[in-house]
Protein backbone atom coordinates (compact mmCIF):
# COMPACT_ATOMS: atom_id res chain seq x y z
CA UNK A 1 0.00 0.00 0.00
CA UNK A 2 2.83 2.39 0.84
CA UNK A 3 4.40 1.84 -2.61
CA UNK A 4 1.02 2.31 -4.31
CA UNK A 5 0.46 5.60 -2.47
CA UNK A 6 3.97 6.80 -3.29
CA UNK A 7 3.78 6.03 -7.00
CA UNK A 8 0.27 7.49 -7.25
CA UNK A 9 1.51 10.74 -5.73
CA UNK A 10 4.56 10.74 -8.01
CA UNK A 11 2.37 10.25 -11.09
CA UNK A 12 0.13 13.16 -10.04
CA UNK A 13 3.12 15.45 -9.60
CA UNK A 14 4.61 14.35 -12.94
CA UNK A 15 1.29 14.96 -14.72
CA UNK A 16 1.02 18.38 -13.07
CA UNK A 17 4.45 19.35 -14.41
CA UNK A 18 3.77 18.04 -17.93
CA UNK A 19 0.34 19.64 -18.26
CA UNK A 20 1.51 23.00 -16.93
CA UNK A 21 -1.98 23.31 -15.44
CA UNK A 22 -3.87 22.30 -12.33
CA UNK A 23 -5.86 19.52 -14.02
CA UNK A 24 -4.06 16.70 -12.19
CA UNK A 25 -4.43 18.49 -8.86
CA UNK A 26 -8.11 19.24 -9.54
CA UNK A 27 -8.65 15.53 -10.15
CA UNK A 28 -6.85 14.71 -6.90
CA UNK A 29 -8.99 17.01 -4.73
CA UNK A 30 -12.15 15.20 -5.83
CA UNK A 31 -10.96 12.47 -3.43
CA UNK A 32 -10.63 14.89 -0.50
CA UNK A 33 -13.24 13.13 1.66
CA UNK A 34 -11.92 9.61 1.02
CA UNK A 35 -9.73 8.41 3.92
CA UNK A 36 -7.73 6.03 1.71
CA UNK A 37 -6.38 9.03 -0.22
CA UNK A 38 -5.04 10.79 2.88
CA UNK A 39 -1.39 9.70 2.49
CA UNK A 40 -1.47 10.51 -1.22
CA UNK A 41 -2.43 14.10 -0.41
CA UNK A 42 0.40 14.36 2.12
CA UNK A 43 2.95 12.83 -0.25
CA UNK A 44 1.85 14.98 -3.19
CA UNK A 45 2.07 18.16 -1.10
CA UNK A 46 5.68 17.41 -0.14
CA UNK A 47 6.70 16.38 -3.70
CA UNK A 48 5.44 19.54 -5.40
CA UNK A 49 7.93 22.35 -5.94
CA UNK A 50 5.13 24.63 -4.74
CA UNK A 51 2.11 23.28 -2.85
CA UNK A 52 0.18 26.57 -3.04
CA UNK A 53 -2.19 25.50 -5.83
CA UNK A 54 -2.94 22.12 -4.22
CA UNK A 55 -3.67 23.62 -0.81
CA UNK A 56 -5.92 26.31 -2.29
CA UNK A 57 -7.84 23.72 -4.32
CA UNK A 58 -8.23 21.59 -1.19
CA UNK A 59 -9.59 24.59 0.70
CA UNK A 60 -12.09 25.35 -2.08
CA UNK A 61 -13.22 21.71 -2.23
CA UNK A 62 -13.63 21.60 1.55
CA UNK A 63 -15.67 24.81 1.67
CA UNK A 64 -17.92 23.55 -1.13
CA UNK A 65 -18.97 20.63 1.07
CA UNK A 66 -21.06 22.90 3.31
CA UNK A 67 -21.46 26.06 1.22
CA UNK A 68 -25.07 25.46 0.17
CA UNK A 69 -26.51 24.06 3.40
CA UNK A 70 -28.15 26.86 5.49
CA UNK A 71 -28.15 24.77 8.69
CA UNK A 72 -24.43 23.99 8.47
CA UNK A 73 -23.67 27.61 7.58
CA UNK A 74 -25.62 28.73 10.65
CA UNK A 75 -23.60 26.32 12.79
CA UNK A 76 -20.29 27.63 11.40
CA UNK A 77 -21.46 31.21 11.97
CA UNK A 78 -22.12 30.36 15.62
CA UNK A 79 -18.65 28.77 15.93
CA UNK A 80 -17.09 31.92 14.47
CA UNK A 81 -19.10 34.20 16.75
CA UNK A 82 -18.09 32.25 19.86
CA UNK A 83 -14.42 32.34 18.88
CA UNK A 84 -14.51 36.13 18.52
CA UNK A 85 -16.37 36.57 21.81
CA UNK A 86 -13.61 35.04 23.92
CA UNK A 87 -10.21 35.65 22.30
CA UNK A 88 -7.35 34.40 24.50
CA UNK A 89 -5.51 37.30 26.12
CA UNK A 90 -1.74 37.51 25.52
CA UNK A 91 -1.04 36.54 29.13
CA UNK A 92 -2.98 33.29 28.65
CA UNK A 93 -1.00 32.47 25.51
CA UNK A 94 2.26 33.16 27.33
CA UNK A 95 1.16 30.94 30.22
CA UNK A 96 0.35 28.14 27.78
CA UNK A 97 3.80 28.16 26.20
CA UNK A 98 5.41 28.54 29.60
CA UNK A 99 3.57 25.38 30.66
CA UNK A 100 4.54 23.63 27.46
CA UNK A 101 8.24 24.25 28.11
CA UNK A 102 8.07 23.09 31.75
CA UNK A 103 6.48 19.65 31.52
CA UNK A 104 7.38 18.53 35.11
CA UNK A 105 5.04 21.22 36.45
CA UNK A 106 2.49 21.04 33.65
CA UNK A 107 -0.71 20.65 35.68
CA UNK A 108 -0.42 23.73 37.95
CA UNK A 109 0.87 25.87 35.10
CA UNK A 110 -2.05 24.88 32.87
CA UNK A 111 -4.29 25.81 35.79
CA UNK A 112 -2.70 29.27 35.63
CA UNK A 113 -3.43 29.41 31.90
CA UNK A 114 -7.06 28.46 32.57
CA UNK A 115 -7.37 31.18 35.20
CA UNK A 116 -5.99 33.82 32.86
CA UNK A 117 -8.32 32.71 30.09
CA UNK A 118 -11.42 32.11 32.22
CA UNK A 119 -13.97 33.00 29.56
CA UNK A 120 -12.81 30.17 27.32
CA UNK A 121 -12.30 27.72 30.19
CA UNK A 122 -15.75 28.50 31.60
CA UNK A 123 -17.45 27.09 28.51
CA UNK A 124 -15.47 23.87 29.01
CA UNK A 125 -16.58 23.71 32.65
CA UNK A 126 -20.23 24.35 31.72
CA UNK A 127 -20.06 21.67 29.04
CA UNK A 128 -18.74 19.24 31.64
CA UNK A 129 -21.54 20.32 33.98
CA UNK A 130 -24.21 19.52 31.38
CA UNK A 131 -22.58 16.16 30.67
CA UNK A 132 -22.40 15.20 34.34
CA UNK A 133 -25.98 16.31 34.99
CA UNK A 134 -27.26 14.48 31.91
CA UNK A 135 -25.70 11.31 33.30
CA UNK A 136 -27.09 11.85 36.81
CA UNK A 137 -29.29 9.01 37.98
CA UNK A 138 -31.53 8.47 40.97
CA UNK A 139 -30.34 4.87 41.10
CA UNK A 140 -26.67 5.83 41.43
CA UNK A 141 -25.94 8.48 44.13
CA UNK A 142 -22.35 8.92 42.90
CA UNK A 143 -23.59 10.23 39.54
CA UNK A 144 -25.90 12.71 41.24
CA UNK A 145 -23.00 13.87 43.42
CA UNK A 146 -20.83 14.31 40.33
CA UNK A 147 -23.49 16.67 38.98
CA UNK A 148 -23.41 18.70 42.21
CA UNK A 149 -19.59 18.82 42.19
CA UNK A 150 -19.57 20.02 38.58
CA UNK A 151 -22.09 22.73 39.49
CA UNK A 152 -19.83 23.90 42.32
CA UNK A 153 -16.89 24.06 39.90
CA UNK A 154 -18.94 26.16 37.51
CA UNK A 155 -19.88 28.56 40.31
CA UNK A 156 -16.21 29.03 41.18
CA UNK A 157 -15.32 29.81 37.55
CA UNK A 158 -18.26 32.11 36.77
CA UNK A 159 -17.47 35.82 36.90
CA UNK A 160 -20.68 36.93 35.19
CA UNK A 161 -22.90 37.87 38.14
CA UNK A 162 -26.19 37.16 36.32
CA UNK A 163 -25.06 33.67 35.35
CA UNK A 164 -23.64 33.15 38.84
CA UNK A 165 -27.00 34.05 40.42
CA UNK A 166 -28.82 31.73 38.01
CA UNK A 167 -26.52 28.81 38.85
CA UNK A 168 -26.77 29.60 42.58
CA UNK A 169 -30.58 29.54 42.35
CA UNK A 170 -30.42 26.17 40.60
CA UNK A 171 -28.10 24.85 43.27
CA UNK A 172 -30.56 26.00 45.95
CA UNK A 173 -33.24 23.84 44.34
CA UNK A 174 -31.21 20.65 44.78
CA UNK A 175 -32.25 18.40 47.67
CA UNK A 176 -30.36 18.49 50.95
CA UNK A 177 -28.22 15.36 50.92
CA UNK A 178 -28.34 15.21 54.73
CA UNK A 179 -32.00 14.26 54.48
CA UNK A 180 -33.17 10.70 54.01
CA UNK A 181 -32.14 8.90 50.86
CA UNK A 182 -35.80 8.30 50.08
CA UNK A 183 -36.64 12.01 50.01
CA UNK A 184 -33.53 12.79 47.94
CA UNK A 185 -34.46 10.14 45.40
CA UNK A 186 -38.04 11.42 45.33
CA UNK A 187 -36.78 14.91 44.42
CA UNK A 188 -34.59 13.61 41.60
CA UNK A 189 -37.42 11.49 40.26
CA UNK A 190 -39.95 14.34 40.34
CA UNK A 191 -37.91 17.46 39.57
CA UNK A 192 -34.73 16.36 37.82
CA UNK A 193 -35.78 16.76 34.17
CA UNK A 194 -37.34 20.19 34.72
CA UNK A 195 -34.26 21.29 36.69
CA UNK A 196 -31.99 20.11 33.88
CA UNK A 197 -33.97 22.14 31.35
CA UNK A 198 -33.61 25.24 33.54
CA UNK A 199 -29.86 24.68 33.68
CA UNK A 200 -29.64 24.33 29.90
CA UNK A 201 -31.75 27.48 29.39
CA UNK A 202 -29.50 29.49 31.75
CA UNK A 203 -26.36 28.43 29.89
CA UNK A 204 -27.91 29.24 26.51
CA UNK A 205 -29.06 32.65 27.73
CA UNK A 206 -25.76 33.76 29.24
CA UNK A 207 -23.16 31.86 27.20
CA UNK A 208 -24.91 31.03 23.89
CA UNK A 209 -23.74 27.43 24.20
CA UNK A 210 -25.63 24.15 24.61
CA UNK A 211 -27.93 24.98 21.72
CA UNK A 212 -29.37 21.93 20.05
CA UNK A 213 -28.41 21.57 16.41
CA UNK A 214 -31.08 19.34 14.84
CA UNK A 215 -28.91 18.04 12.00
CA UNK A 216 -29.92 15.09 9.91
CA UNK A 217 -27.57 12.07 9.72
CA UNK A 218 -26.56 13.26 6.25
CA UNK A 219 -25.72 16.74 7.57
CA UNK A 220 -23.76 15.28 10.48
CA UNK A 221 -21.78 13.14 8.05
CA UNK A 222 -21.16 16.18 5.84
CA UNK A 223 -19.98 18.20 8.83
CA UNK A 224 -17.62 15.38 9.82
CA UNK A 225 -16.22 15.27 6.28
CA UNK A 226 -15.73 19.02 6.42
CA UNK A 227 -13.87 18.72 9.72
CA UNK A 228 -11.72 15.82 8.49
CA UNK A 229 -10.90 17.75 5.31
CA UNK A 230 -9.85 20.73 7.44
CA UNK A 231 -7.60 18.47 9.49
CA UNK A 232 -6.03 16.99 6.35
CA UNK A 233 -5.51 20.49 4.96
CA UNK A 234 -3.70 21.53 8.13
CA UNK A 235 -1.63 18.32 8.12
CA UNK A 236 -0.53 19.07 4.56
CA UNK A 237 0.16 22.69 5.48
CA UNK A 238 2.33 21.59 8.41
CA UNK A 239 4.16 18.88 6.51
CA UNK A 240 7.52 19.50 4.88
CA UNK A 241 5.91 21.14 1.85
CA UNK A 242 6.82 24.35 0.01
CA UNK A 243 4.09 26.90 0.68
CA UNK A 244 4.24 30.68 0.55
CA UNK A 245 3.55 32.76 3.64
CA UNK A 246 0.55 34.39 1.96
CA UNK A 247 -1.17 31.08 1.22
CA UNK A 248 -0.40 29.74 4.69
CA UNK A 249 -1.96 32.80 6.29
CA UNK A 250 -4.95 32.61 3.95
CA UNK A 251 -5.66 28.98 4.90
CA UNK A 252 -5.19 29.49 8.62
CA UNK A 253 -7.37 32.62 8.66
CA UNK A 254 -10.18 30.90 6.73
CA UNK A 255 -10.30 27.77 8.90
CA UNK A 256 -13.87 26.81 9.90
CA UNK A 257 -15.43 30.06 8.66
CA UNK A 258 -18.97 30.28 7.22
CA UNK A 259 -19.39 31.11 3.53
CA UNK A 260 -20.50 34.69 4.24
CA UNK A 261 -17.27 35.51 6.06
CA UNK A 262 -15.19 33.77 3.40
CA UNK A 263 -16.81 35.92 0.70
CA UNK A 264 -16.25 39.05 2.79
CA UNK A 265 -12.58 38.17 3.17
CA UNK A 266 -12.28 37.62 -0.60
CA UNK A 267 -13.95 40.96 -1.28
CA UNK A 268 -11.63 42.81 1.12
CA UNK A 269 -8.64 41.11 -0.50
CA UNK A 270 -9.87 42.14 -3.95
CA UNK A 271 -10.28 45.77 -2.83
CA UNK A 272 -6.76 45.82 -1.39
CA UNK A 273 -5.30 44.52 -4.63
CA UNK A 274 -7.33 47.06 -6.62
CA UNK A 275 -6.05 49.92 -4.50
CA UNK A 276 -2.48 48.76 -4.88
Amino acid sequence: LTFQEYFTARKIVASHKLQASNQALEQLVTHLTEPRWREIFLLTATMLSSADSLLQLMMQQRDALVAHDPALQKFLAWVSEKSLATPPPPAAIRAFYFALANKPHLVPLLALNSTLNQEFFLDMVLDDLMLKCALASITDPTLAQACVDALNNALIMTLDMELHHALQALKAQLPDRTKSQKSVQAWWQTNYLAWLEQLKAAIIKHRQTQQSWPLSPEQQECLQQYYDASQLLLDCLNSNCAVTTAVRQEIEAALLLPQKELEERQWVGFLKKTVV
